[in-house]
């Protein structure tokens, strides 16, 4: 088995949009009243274009053996410094997803390690990423990639009246 990481190109649009149905449809199972279930619209190819054309943003596409199996897209995040806080550069995670049939087999810590290295070559180090609480799978994955949890963010509904 070969694993080749590279960084994506609008030819790959499709291809990355058909690779997020995995990971959509875990969120949409867990918490269906926010996300959409998959379907033909779900991370339209166009949508994918648009964010491969801003110069911040950063997809990597793995293929096992030729075969498309996962992709991240990660993008840098600058803030400059307030009266509050330092300046902030960071690389953040928005998505990693790997066919289910490919799990497991290192691809994940492949995408990951190519978006480290690309975030080094910037000159920036810190990487983070949003996990929901019910996604124990990912959690576990980040923790074993040496993620610390940093922030904790919390929601409450109001009852409709």
């Amino acid at each position: 088995m070969t694993i080749t990481i590279r960084q994506a190109t609008a030819a790959d649009a499709t291809v990355i949009s058909a690779l997020n149905a995995d990971v959509q449809a875990i969120h949409a199972a867990a918490l269906p009243e926010r996300f959409k279930p998959t379907d033909q619209d779900s991370f339209p190819a166009a949508e994918v274009d648009i964010l491969l054309a801003r110069s911040d943003n950063f997809i990597f596409l793995a293929h096992v053996d030729q075969t498309p199996a996962g992709y991240a897209f990660a993008e840098v995040v600058r803030r400059p410094e307030t009266s509050l806080t330092r300046p902030y550069e960071a690389l953040h995670l928005h998505h990693i997803s790997v066919g289910a049939k490919y799990r497991r087999m290192g691809i994940g810590s492949a995408l990951l390690n190519t978006l480290r290295g690309m975030g080094t070559n910037l000159g920036i180090t810190l990487v983070t990423a949003d996990v929901w609480s019910f996604n124990d799978g990912a959690r576990a994955f980040f923790r074993r990639q040496g993620f610390d949890q940093y922030i904790e963010r919390l929601w409450s509904r109001q009852n409709p009246e």
